[in-house]
């Protein structure tokens, strides 16, 4: 009897022992679980946060900033970190507290704008405190990167980019007397504006024509050529917005020729990117004397040019790792083109109308040769696809010809000429010419730009003098500060791990 009693005790501290122990296993997997639930919860909210920090260090907030809004963004993701700091290679102060010198480049490499977040979060047991383990503290982090961006301006600095002292704009710009500012500021002036719109010929009001500022040689020391000065001003605000030395900018201008003002790989500084915008100039014509009747070399927008020497830029400083973006203004058709040895290209053939307006292109916008055959507008055509198609590595549309560089473009039309021409031979062209041909070349060169297929045209079926896609219309200079921000606006983000 005594033994069986004792048997029954010993189950039952047995039964006991096994409550306690399973008790303990389902306290410890219920803390397991918190923990895991915690660790990926804070996970997610580090990658979004790092995501969001990459996004703001492309607008240049300092790390302290970055810091901040990674701290916010995971609170927003119902999570309350003890901690949450935002690291960079920071180049400018490699003492701060936020340099992490594993983001910074090998030697001989690019900076790149890597983002590093870190945070701490304090997680609570449920179980474990019953043997004094009440909480710990876990620890993630991520490393995004904001695309580095290697942007290249195309800018027009043909002689109409003076175009709003010229005489024949009264219409377009409300009777305004253009030359208000010559009147009372240069010599020879009045002192005071005259009040007179655009009254050119043999009259001379204040010892000049009143037109006296569409002439480079005068605008351009006094920096009174406009539109000219508003494109100035529009590319040094995106100069503002640019991250140097993670971003860098190339420069080339184009007239009768394309100029490489300031090569890519040269253009990692803001005050170097500055100067040489700042230098830019509307080209003087220096005279013709083979027209009439031969306009050729004459001609003096020479868009394919342009692109041709803004595309090589990518080919000659590549950097993989960064957005490959152009950023082309004109304000006009383009009427110039050479060929690989110098010569310029303007067809004609016998019986047809070979050097009549517009010069060295046909009447309408085409793809592929026209009537004369193969022109300025076909060249500027060429290019775009040089520009804008995809490299030799991706996939090819059908409407690419050959691989390109891939780049983003963007393209700006300045100015009234860009959709209502009126330089047409009657009797050349008895049903008229396109008067929208210079923002149908433009449109179409975005189009092959913004995604590298031709065949994708989000201004197909829009009204001229309409921005679409990544064509954007400007019909004055005041309106090019919101262009140049619109763009800078929608440069991408991507993070890596």
């Amino acid at each position: 009897m005594t033994k069986s009693i004792h048997q029954k005790g010993q189950a039952l501290l047995l039964v006991a022992l096994a409550f306690v122990g399973l008790a303990a296993f389902i306290g410890l997997a219920v803390d397991a679980g918190i923990l895991l639930s915690h660790i990926g919860h804070l996970r997610r909210a580090v990658d979004a946060a790092s995501l969001a920090a990459a996004n703001q260090f492309r607008e240049g907030r300092t790390p302290d900033e970055l810091s901040t809004m990674a701290l916010e963004l995971i609170r927003l993701n119902g999570l309350n970190p003890s901690a949450a700091t935002a690291y960079i290679c920071d180049l400018n102060n490699p003492g701060s507290p936020y340099h992490d010198p594993t983001l910074c480049p090998s030697a001989g490499e690019p900076p790149r704008k890597f983002v590093r977040v870190r945070a701490k979060l304090p997680v609570n047991f449920a179980f474990l405190p019953i043997i004094g383990f009440t909480s710990v503290t876990i620890e993630a982090d991520a490393v995004s990167e904001a695309a580095s961006l290697d942007v290249v301006l195309i800018i027009d600095t043909s002689p109409s980019m003076a175009f709003d002292a010229a005489c024949d704009d009264a219409a377009i710009d409300g009777g305004q007397d253009d030359d208000a500012w010559a009147e009372t500021n240069l010599p020879g002036g009045l002192g005071a504006p005259d009040g007179v719109a655009d009254d050119c010929g043999p009259t001379r009001v204040g010892g000049f024509d009143d037109d006296h500022l569409q002439d480079p040689d005068v605008c351009n020391p006094v920096r009174q050529c406009h539109p000219f000065e508003e494109v100035r001003a529009a590319a040094l605000a995106l100069v503002s917005r640019t991250y140097f030395p993670y971003d860098r900018m190339g420069l080339i201008t184009f007239d009768r020729d394309a100029t490489v003002e300031l090569p890519l790989q040269n253009g990692t500084n803001r005050i170097v990117v500055s100067n040489a915008i700042n230098a830019m100039e509307v080209y003087k014509f220096p005279g013709c004397p083979g027209y009439p009747p031969d306009p050729r070399g004459c001609t003096p927008t020479n868009i394919a040019d342009g692109l041709r020497a803004g595309g090589n830029q990518f080919g000659a400083y590549k950097r993989e790792e960064a957005v490959w973006i152009v950023i082309l203004l004109s304000d006009g058709a383009t009427n110039a083109a050479t060929d690989e040895f110098g010569v310029p290209i303007c067809p004609g053939a016998p019986g047809a109308p070979t050097w009549v307006q517009p010069f060295c292109r046909d009447a309408d916008f085409e793809l592929g040769l026209g009537e004369f055959g193969y022109d300025a507008e076909d060249a500027a055509v060429d290019q775009a696809y040089f520009v804008g198609c995809p490299d030799a590595l991706s996939p090819q549309p059908a409407g690419c010809p050959s691989p390109g560089q891939g780049a983003v473009v963007f393209t700006i039309g300045l100015g009234q000429e860009v959709i209502a021409d009126q330089a047409c031979d009657p009797g050349a062209y008895p049903g008229g010419c396109e008067p929208d041909q210079g923002e149908k070349l433009l449109r179409f060169v975005a189009a092959v730009g913004d995604d590298g297929d031709p065949a994708t045209d989000p201004c197909a079926g829009e009204p001229p003098g309409t921005s679409c896609g990544n064509y954007y219309y400007s019909p004055t200079g005041d309106e090019l500060l919101a262009v140049f921000e619109a763009i800078a606006s929608r440069i991408f983000t991507r993070i890596t791990h």
